[in-house]
């Protein structure tokens, strides 16, 4: 039965399936909550709700700047989450810069000398990734900060994401850095994309889905032809899928644009000679080859053509 453009998400994802996808997590997800209550004192940190985007043929090149991607419903409210600014130096300069705009919503300004510096120590660092919960970083800095700040920073999907603090509109523009979600491509198959929180009502993780996955594709060599399959999933629970390619070799299918190479070794179509009923003949055997500074017998020589005159006797 043919599904109408309607019931789907860029033309492509079902909107039932989604929909399904989403109860049963966030399902799952609240009973899980239920039983850490009645065992756990500290209440563990809330679970996003990621899209896992699985390609067929890997990126070319790994980038370390991510694409932003429209949602609908915020991921992070900085009046309950702390957002942590990094710049280039003096630091000063930047704080008073926000200062005059008026914007409150940053909580902590870093510059670079300070990361080199201050938050240098493996202890400091950590303090730093676990007090923000976002962190927004100069564009001008960013190629700087794998080194500056360690793996742990993008282990934990906390990359420092860039914004342009040169423009008129700063305020804007860092409003819409913290609005958006974030496409962290590197050059395996699987990239993941938060797309909601467990806080947030299926309708408002539908809505992200529906506005993100358009983004998403355009930022994948080759769009849809290229994209395998699509899941959901929280922090710990398992991938349900919401989308998959055919598995044939048809046009948009999984084994679309592979060949397979013929059999080098035989001379006909199945690797079989021609002609079965011609006798095979035993190969020659291999000439014998003298090892390096071996005296060669008078068998192993050929035999002379002519005589050779007698050497003279001196």
């Amino acid at each position: 039965m043919a599904i109408s453009k309607d019931e789907l998400v860029d033309d492509h994802v079902s909107l039932q399936q989604c929909k399904k996808a989403i109860n049963a997590l966030l399902t799952h997800e609240r009973q899980k909550a239920e039983e850490r209550q009645e065992t756990e004192l500290i209440e563990p940190k809330e679970p996003h709700v990621w899209l896992n985007v699985t390609v067929k043929k890997m990126a070319p090149i790994n980038k370390i700047k991510p694409a932003k991607i429209p949602i609908v419903h915020p991921l992070v409210d900085p009046r309950t989450t702390p957002v942590c600014l990094i710049t280039k130096d003096p630091q000063r300069e930047y704080k008073d810069l926000l200062e005059t705009h008026k914007i409150k919503f940053i909580h902590r300004v870093v510059g670079l000398e300070k990361l080199k510096g201050k938050w240098k120590p493996f202890e400091a660092r950590r303090m730093l990734l676990k007090e923000n919960g976002l962190f927004l970083a100069d564009e001008r800095v960013i190629p700087l900060l794998p080194r500056l700040l360690g793996k742990k920073w993008f282990e934990a999907k906390k990359q420092p994401i860039p914004v342009c603090l040169t423009r008129k509109d700063l305020k804007g523009e860092l409003e819409r850095a913290i609005s958006s979600t974030y496409m962290n491509q590197n050059k395996g198959t699987c990239t993941s994309i938060k797309v909601g929180v467990l806080s947030q009502t299926p309708e408002q993780i539908m809505a992200n889905i529906q506005t993100a996955l358009p983004a998403i594709v355009k930022r994948i060599q080759d769009g849809w032809d290229n994209i395998q399959n699509l899941h959901i999933k929280t922090n710990s629970s398992v991938s349900l899928p919401i989308w998959s390619c055919s598995l044939g070799d048809s046009e948009g299918g999984r084994w679309d644009g592979f060949t397979v190479e013929a059999d080098a070794g035989g001379s006909g179509s199945d690797g079989s000679d021609d002609d079965e009923d011609t006798d095979m003949e035993d190969p020659a055997p291999p000439p014998k080859v003298q090892g390096k500074g071996k005296k060669r017998t008078p068998e192993d020589q050929d035999p002379p053509d002519h005589e050779s005159p007698k050497k003279r006797a001196k």
